[in-house]
């Protein structure tokens, strides 16, 4: 059993994956058991100043997590971002650089399928400069069809009017008013399914 401490939190949950492979002809059959924490609901998350309620969150590593979005541009646009609150990328440890991109390639791969998408947009805006309205990095990850834009790279104007529109609404004082936590919390358990062995 592998026992992981993340903010002080005991991790543990037992995923049982069966998978085969063909070695010299030979089919093997082995059972992987992996012991990691997804029980979400315990855990605690932020993105940048706020508090993320868990149910939010899909997808997580003892170093990253996944949420949906609070403003999708997109269906299946979401978030990726680090478990600790750093504001700019290059405060990142290699450990929690490799970690997210990691996670947003796995996350992105299965919301990619899901939403029966040909392509990802991966982009990251890295201060307030770029476009940063919440002083978190994160990794937005955008499942991709033919058509959803008139032109492809209208995405990132579009990604620059959201954060922008963002900056605005948002105030520390008030509540989160756009998608209600409801429909938020029954898109992340759709996406929560996708990683299930």
């Amino acid at each position: 059993m592998l026992k992981l401490q993340v903010s002080g939190k005991a991790i543990l949950s037992t995923v049982r994956c069966r998978r085969q492979a063909r070695v010299s002809g030979k089919a093997i059959l082995s059972s992987v058991r992996c012991r990691r924490q997804m029980t979400t609901s315990s855990s605690s998350f932020v993105f940048g100043p706020y508090k993320i309620d868990p149910r939010e969150v899909f997808y997580a590593t003892p170093l990253s997590y996944a949420m949906v979005n609070l403003r999708p541009l997109l269906p299946g646009h979401v978030l990726v971002c680090p478990r600790r609150l750093v504001p700019r990328f290059t405060d990142l440890t290699a450990d929690e650089t490799s970690d997210l991109w990691l996670t947003a390639q796995k996350v992105g791969s299965r919301i990619e399928t899901f939403h029966n998408a040909s392509s990802l947009t991966l982009a990251i805006q890295d201060g307030p400069q770029a476009g940063q309205s919440v002083p978190h990095v994160h990794i937005h990850v955008l499942p991709r069809k033919g058509g959803d834009f008139e032109k492809n790279d209208e995405i990132y104007d579009a990604i620059d009017e959201k954060e922008k529109e963002l900056k605005q609404k948002l105030d520390l004082d008030k509540d989160r008013v756009d998608r209600s936590i409801e429909e938020m919390a029954n898109e992340a358990s759709q996406y929560r399914s996708l990683f299930d062995c």
